[in-house]
């Protein structure tokens, strides 16, 4: 069965310039693509999928949004993905901190652990 994390920041003002080279700059260190090629191409690792980030949100107020699965190709592969996504969306949130944040994986609600500034998955 496949799931996804799900992210969303809100606010008045859009994005700047500045914030999103810093966030496209996050996604790229975070990046799983050399991985997804050596999947694709030799069929080891796990099955990965590539972070989006959309700034051309579907509502007023939206000035961040997205959606990725999970690697799920081992048994620990989905709770390896989501973690490393969220330790992606905590450096996200750190730099556009000003913003109300909603992460999740399908229905369940991420938490943000305020004394650690990061999302907890084992939560």
């Amino acid at each position: 069965m496949s799931v996804s994390i799900y992210y969303e920041a809100r606010r008045a003002k859009p994005l700047s310039d500045a914030e999103r080279a810093a966030l496209e700059g996050i996604a790229e260190k975070y990046s799983v693509d050399e991985r997804i090629r050596e999947y694709v191409e030799t069929g080891r690792g796990l099955n990965w999928e590539s972070f989006e980030l959309s700034f051309e949100p579907r509502q007023t107020g939206v000035i961040l949004q997205g959606a990725t699965k999970p690697p799920d190709n081992t048994e620990d592969a989905a709770w390896t993905g989501i973690q490393h996504w969220c330790a992606a969306l905590s450096e996200i949130r750190r730099r556009v901190a000003d913003a109300s944040w909603r992460v999740s994986v399908e229905d369940h609600e991420i938490p943000w652990d305020e004394s650690k500034a990061a999302y907890d998955p084992s939560k």
